[in-house]
């Protein structure tokens, strides 16, 4: 179903996006708040271990709907919009986000032209290195005449791809890192990652990402082990 979720894509600014979508949010941690009180536990669906860190709690509305909610939000995947209400620091601090489904759509669009010329060549489609075991994409090789980009729910800046040694496509928020760096002065050290900034100040996660760092400068680079 998230191909047909991209159609449904909000493209104005994100500041008007994050105050339309802050009641929702706020109704959600406030019935996950009160169910986690009633139970001891939190209202998820179970995901593997290795399931990437913002992707690993999504709320599960079964759990809330009728005693805690009255529906799913209006604009979730489950009620025909765009977005997948999740949790982060959940064994601290159990506080509601959203992914951007037509973020994970457009991923899964280029992941899958990167797997077919995998399979027809016998290798990735990679152009230059960035850093270490982070790399750019052909993108002409893979059959588009125009590179494709993702615009970001936390800038609304068009961000590119980067792709990794296990031909894993990902996304590359450094752009939107900087502007967050820039803009609420968070500090971090060398070595730490940086995401969390953008959680900080969003009501989105990074999903499909990479963990990033800052440099001598304080600005963002991939977090490469």
């Amino acid at each position: 179903c998230l191909f047909l979720l991209s159609a449904c894509g909000y493209t104005g600014d994100p500041e008007i996006q994050h105050h339309v979508y802050k009641s929702q949010i706020e109704t959600v941690q406030s019935a996950v708040n009160q169910y986690h009180k009633d139970t001891g536990v939190l209202p998820i669906k179970t995901r593997p271990q290795k399931t990437p860190i913002y992707q690993k709690y999504p709320i599960d509305f079964d759990r809330l709907v009728k005693k805690y909610l009255p529906d799913p939000p209006e604009n979730s995947y489950l009620k025909g919009g765009i977005y997948e209400y999740v949790l982060v620091n959940a064994e601290k601090n159990p506080t509601v986000k959203v992914i951007d489904l037509t973020t994970v759509d457009k991923v899964q669009e280029v992941q899958r032209r990167v797997d077919m010329f995998r399979a027809k060549h016998g290798f990735s489609p990679l152009k230059d290195v960035i850093v270490n075991k982070r790399y750019s994409l052909d993108y002409k090789a893979m059959g588009y005449q125009n590179p494709p980009t993702i615009k970001s729910p936390f800038t609304g800046r068009d961000l590119d791809f980067v792709i990794d040694t296990k031909s894993k496509v990902h996304i590359d928020y450094r752009s939107d890192l900087y502007a967050f760096l820039k803009k609420y002065g968070d500090d971090y050290q060398k070595g730490e990652d940086i995401r969390n900034i953008l959680v900080k100040h969003s009501p989105f996660v990074p999903v499909d990402s990479f963990p990033y760092t800052v440099n001598n400068k304080g600005e963002p680079i991939f977090l490469v082990k």
